[in-house]
């Protein structure tokens, strides 16, 4: 592994990592932070936790080091999926700038309108965003990108999952065309981001940390379930044998995340809950909460999977499935992160099976089934399984169509009459036909 002070980069950038005692380069880190520096676009594909954040903020704050432009407007834009990362994200810059002259302005929804007028007008030199809020001030014609250097899209499948893709377009065709460009994904399958890369001048394409690699440190189990009441009666039972002091536990509603939120305060569990709806204030205070151990157990949507860097959660607990492959990876990466340890248990009812099955293939494994004593469930999987490992439905028996239940062959059926009356005329009414 290489070391991150053997990098060209500026000498108070370098004090700074020295102060934060990151020493080691990680390796998307050693591989993206090269080719920014050379000023090359991007199309990087690393999972969160990977150090992704510092691969992109510490070339682009080089880059303003050393390149003097002291009459030009915002020279970097930064855009993020959420609040919560571009939050973290903010806190991470002013680490690795803590001993420059360099600023950041944060665009985000939840937050006063005209405050952050007031912050666009001052063009600050670094940017932090999430997109729906930013196209808002687009609209309003505030910002001035006319001067931007580098656009960096963090997180691009989520920003697309998330239905911002018109808005990314937006915020792109509004920037200086002379820019450089860093994505950092995921993934790099996804549909959508082909045709960004189309846009980008000769990107490099950097791909690091799969998701079979990024599970090495994490045990996987199964617990099947009869329904959401047997559920709730596994994870407070889960939470009760497990040796955790932070847990992060998924749902995929909204309602059910606050239900069981609810339910786990009952059971004299120090929990919470985060989603979409509560205020961003609010959200903020949770997750600070979370990080300092007042609240033990956070019980989220999937708008806290991605990104979010969470020290020492031992635990994650999936209530629901996820809904995709990806999902589970991003939901199960809030733990085993920086080489530790941890471990991931999966709740899995009748209607889940096969989805769980679905992610099981996308990962390459299967999981531990595990028994919570006690609350054996009366659901014991599926009767009969395809190769795949999901449920082998009941052979339907081929029909002859010639034949009815009787038997004997079918009667060939005339076609209907026409209604003269309604079909014709000047009253309005026509009947209907098939196109």
């Amino acid at each position: 592994m290489s070391l991150l002070q053997a990098l060209p980069l500026h000498k108070q950038l370098l004090k700074a990592l020295e102060k934060l005692s990151f020493t080691d380069a990680t390796a998307v880190q050693a591989q993206a932070i090269p080719a920014a520096l050379a000023g090359k676009d991007l199309m990087v594909s690393a999972q969160t936790g990977s150090g992704k954040t510092a691969a992109f903020l510490l070339p682009l704050l080089h880059r303003m080091l050393t390149q003097d432009a002291p009459n030009s407007g915002t020279r970097v834009l930064i855009l993020l999926p959420t609040r919560e990362l571009a939050l973290q994200t903010q806190k991470h810059f002013e680490q690795l700038a803590a001993f420059t002259y360099i600023k950041c302005g944060l665009i985000i929804g939840g937050e006063a309108f005209k405050h952050q007028v007031a912050t666009l007008r001052k063009n600050p030199e670094v940017l932090i965003a999430t997109p729906g809020r930013l196209v808002e001030h687009i609209e309003k014609g505030t910002p001035d990108f006319k001067d931007l250097e580098v656009l960096v899209l963090d997180e691009a499948d989520r920003m697309l999952d998330m239905g911002f893709a018109i808005d990314m377009h937006t915020i792109a065709d509004s920037c200086n065309k002379q820019r450089q460009n860093l994505l950092f994904s995921a993934t790099l399958k996804h549909k959508e981001l082909g045709r960004i890369s189309a846009t980008f001048d000769n990107p490099e394409f950097i791909e690091v940390d799969s998701h079979r690699q990024q599970h090495r440190h994490i045990s996987q189990q199964l617990v099947l379930a009869d329904d959401i009441k047997h559920k709730e009666k596994l994870v407070a039972a889960l939470l009760a044998e497990e040796p955790a002091r932070k847990v992060f536990i998924f749902c995929n509603t909204r309602i059910q995340c606050q239900q069981l939120s609810h339910f786990l305060r009952y059971k004299k569990f120090k929990a919470n809950c985060i989603h979409g709806e509560i205020p961003q204030s609010e959200r903020k205070q949770i997750m600070n909460q979370f990080r300092q151990g007042a609240i033990e157990v956070l019980v989220a949507t999937d708008l806290a999977a991605r990104g979010l860097d969470i020290d020492d959660v031992d635990l994650v607990i999936n209530f629901n499935i996820a809904q995709s492959g990806d999902d589970h990876v991003h939901r199960v990466g809030r733990t085993g992160r920086a080489g530790q340890e941890g471990k991931a248990i999966t709740l899995v009812d009748g209607n889940e099976w096969n989805q769980m099955s679905s992610i099981e293939r996308y990962l390459k494994i299967r999981f531990e089934h595990r028994v919570v004593s006690g609350l054996k469930a009366n659901y014991s999987g599926p009767k009969k399984l395809k190769k795949s490992g999901k449920a082998a439905g009941p052979k339907k028996k081929k029909v002859d169509p010639k034949k009815t239940k009787t038997g004997k062959k079918a009667a060939k059926s005339k076609p209907p009459k026409k209604n003269k009356i309604m079909s014709g005329g000047g009253d309005g009414f026509e009947v209907l036909r098939k196109k």
